[in-house]
């Protein structure tokens, strides 16, 4: 009897085996065949997932993958994901928990086949992260750093709306000890930087750009749910510890941000508006179209405060030099409100200088304190009403095309994908920065065939208003091929270096240069200087005018005198005559233009 027993009870065990290895093995054909049958490889989340475009992924780095083949084989990856999961290999429920979370989601049956252990990193990331608010937010252009004039954006999460400096960024950026913003922009045009993510407190980006570059702020909260938020969140511990090539226009801080919002929210479509450039400020206005933005704030930096205390505030500025930089005491013949501007400007300043390290700590500290003392003094409260520029938001396109009638019956046609030069209307970007690359102009003059009359592969024009305080350079550079006073047919590059004074709204600048026009056959090289005068002060209207005169080899010499006006028609579109007086082939050679612009 025991002996039947024996054999009937191994063979129940063995029927058991069976049962359960070919229960084992119906489901993971049942799962590779529910795979296949919903082609799920395809699907377009899995795709946003692996951040693929045109059949690869962007992400260059091998430990973003699973298979060996990921970055370019969207259903391999899939299948090894899934294969991981179940042998508890290349732990990947800890490394992507949002490709597994999706997974379950859309396998039926995987859950029960995954090997689960423990995420103390994870747990711990997210209990730190605790996101409820997204924001997008927007340095602006910083004016004297050609590979910052664009701007930049990341994301902040927060946890307490009420409490923004403790939340956490979310940055990506090139990944580089390059401090010359030449050497970055050209690097950066050839993708020769790993652009990385990071997650750090957001108060220390409010230290590097509101006070350590001295760039305003523009901060936008995103309408977003929280179930997008834990996605964004989750993507974002996915994409830690990975690189993608950085490259200057595409795919910069801006177009990588993007991935992270259509994540969130499946239904955006947003980095595929960005083929050949990657603006910043066209990238938060790609937001509007699906109501992403619920609200805007401004963050002035501490420059724009003191500017505005120098220039607002202060109404006696005879003793202001002499008590910041002579540490002379505060004169008895200010008034009240003086003195108090007077301490407020000192403190900013001070805070300035140590910023660019001017003081070390302990002596920072020790002048810190005896100013705040000092302040203390005083019981009028720092009320200031710093007035927030037009909403980048409200913007021109960076893109424009421009026609243009002359009264010689000539004919221009111009075009460039970026950004903005001194005939823009400047609401939403920096005033005094401008930056041109690819500008391509045709032009048709009388009895002639249409002809390319100049083409500029970059001009820049950085005129930083000096006061008594902060003196910048002025600076600029054209670089490009033009056909020089309808003569010939030159490569052109025009260095210059010069001043400027004055605000915002009016401000005259004085330029010295060199004009260089090179071809094999001939050569034009000048030294001259330029002086003008640009206003924003009236709604919608621009208005400047300039005198130049450049000494050229070969006998020449140029004057030149310009005025202009721009009207803005409306967001997208503006109106722009011109006078222009040029003497270099016949005395008093004039002629006016009028001219449309259309930006996108």
């Amino acid at each position: 009897m025991l002996n039947i027993c024996n054999i009937s009870n191994r063979k129940s065990k063995y029927l058991l085996l069976t049962f359960l290895f070919s229960t084992s093995c119906f489901s993971s054909s049942e799962i590779n065949s529910f795979i296949e049958q919903n082609k799920l490889y395809e699907n377009s989340y899995w795709l946003k997932l692996l951040h693929y475009r045109n059949g690869t992924s962007e992400i260059d780095s091998n430990n973003f993958f699973i298979s060996k083949d990921g970055k370019t084989n969207k259903k391999k990856e899939l299948f090894e994901t899934i294969n991981s999961l179940k042998s508890g290999q290349n732990d990947v429920l800890c490394r992507f928990p949002l490709r597994v979370k999706w997974l379950k989601q859309n396998i039926p049956q995987l859950e029960k086949d995954i090997v689960s252990y423990s995420c103390p990193k994870l747990n711990e990331y997210l209990g730190a992260i605790d996101a409820k608010q997204v924001t997008m937010v927007f340095p602006t252009a910083h004016i004297n750093s050609p590979a910052s004039m664009y701007g930049h954006t990341f994301l902040r999460v927060s946890s307490d709306e009420e409490t923004p400096l403790i939340s956490n960024a979310i940055n990506y950026a090139a990944k580089t000890t390059d401090t010359n913003g030449f050497i970055f922009a050209y690097k950066g045009l050839f993708g020769e930087y790993e652009g990385r993510y990071s997650i750090l407190p957001y108060y220390e980006k409010i230290k590097e750009y509101n006070n350590l570059e001295q760039r305003d702020i523009w901060e936008y909260d995103l309408d977003l749910k929280q179930d997008e938020i834990n996605r964004l969140v989750l993507h974002a511990y996915e994409l830690k510890d990975v690189y993608s090539d950085y490259f200057f226009f595409k795919e910069n801080c801006s177009y990588n941000i993007l991935w992270l919002l259509e994540i969130a929210r499946s239904d955006l479509d947003l980095v595929s508006h960005f083929t050949l450039k990657t603006v910043p400020l066209d990238t938060i206005k790609i937001l509007k179209p699906y109501d992403l933005i619920k609200k805007s704030k401004f963050r002035y930096s501490s420059m724009k405060k003191m500017k505005h205390i120098l220039e607002e505030k202060i109404e006696n500025k005879e003793y202001l030099n002499s008590f910041v930089n002579d540490n002379e005491p505060l004169q008895e013949a200010l008034s009240i409100d003086d003195k108090v501007s007077y301490l407020d400007f000192k403190i900013s300043y001070l805070q300035y200088q140590r910023a660019n390290n001017d003081y070390d700590k302990k002596e920072y500290l020790s002048k810190y304190l005896e100013l705040l003392k000092q302040r203390s003094t005083y019981s009028q409260s720092s009320d200031y009403d710093i007035k927030a520029p037009k909403n980048p938001l409200d913007s021109h396109g960076s893109a424009r095309v421009s026609f243009y009638y002359s009264s010689d019956d000539s004919f221009e046609l111009s075009a460039k994908p970026v950004y903005n030069d001194i005939y823009d209307i400047s609401d939403g970007y920096l005033q005094g920065a401008y930056i041109d690359f690819f500008e391509a102009n045709l032009k048709k003059e009388k009895d002639e065939n249409i002809k390319l009359d100049r083409f500029t592969l970059l001009k820049i024009k950085s005129l930083a208003p000096r006061d008594m305080f902060f003196k910048p350079l002025s600076w600029g550079i054209d670089l490009g091929y033009e056909h020089f006073k309808d003569q010939s047919d030159y490569f052109k590059i025009k260095p210059e270096t010069g001043l400027t004074y004055g605000n915002n709204k009016d401000f005259v600048y004085l330029m010295i240069g060199s004009n260089v026009y090179y071809k094999n056959s001939d050569q034009l090289y000048s030294i001259g200087s330029s002086i003008g005068l640009v206003t924003n002060r009236f709604d919608n209207i621009k208005l400047g005018l300039k005198y130049s005169y450049d000494k050229y080899n070969k006998s020449l010499e140029n004057n030149e005198f310009e005025v202009f006006g721009t009207y803005k028609l409306d967001q997208n579109a503006s109106l722009t005559l011109k006078y222009i007086n040029d003497n270099l082939y016949k005395e008093n050679d004039e002629k006016v233009k009028v001219g449309v612009s259309y930006y996108f």
